[in-house]
């Protein structure tokens, strides 16, 4: 699993959005370590190379961030059709007018994600414009602002599509 580095320019409302997503999956986080989950992988880590760990010392940091928000939800969300996405974009506008635009600003996050999730986001762009002559790709700022509404939406408000 190749991870880039990849810079995005992101909504406010994505924005808000992932740090909502990002609370939720790091309370989810904490209450695995207080469970153990670092001294069984760090042990996972170690019988599955002891060879090469013998004499090393691991340390397991997990952390949430934009880039595995941005992760987590697409591989929730690829299973959606053509007809799935149309309905979670009306949705999507329909709840960005509850958005409180007073602060609004775009932020610019760089993201570390997975190579091969990326590139299928990328394939969102073209996949989801429309196919009238002249049309330009769809930005990958919206893609992400989309599928991490989707997320957002099962995860925050508890419902699906």
């Amino acid at each position: 699993m190749a991870r880039v580095n990849k810079t995005v320019r992101l909504a406010y409302e994505t924005k808000l959005w992932i740090d909502e997503l990002i609370n939720i999956k790091e309370l989810e986080l904490r209450e695995e370590i207080n469970n153990g989950i670092i001294s069984k992988l760090e042990e996972d880590l170690f019988s599955i190379n002891s060879e090469i760990l013998n004499g090393v010392s691991c340390n397991v940091i997990l952390k949430v961030t934009s880039g595995s928000v941005i992760e987590q939800a697409y591989r929730n969300t690829k299973h959606y059709s053509l007809e799935d996405w149309s309905k979670i974009q009306k949705l999507m506008k329909r709840k960005l007018s509850e958005v409180d635009f007073s602060e609004e600003t775009t932020v610019t996050p760089r993201l570390y994600i997975d190579d091969e999730i990326l590139s299928e986001l990328e394939t969102y762009q073209d996949t989801w414009r429309s196919k009238e002559p002249g049309k330009r790709l769809i930005r990958l700022s919206y893609v992400i602002k989309l599928v991490v509404f989707a997320e957002y939406y099962s995860k925050v408000e508890g419902k699906n599509i």
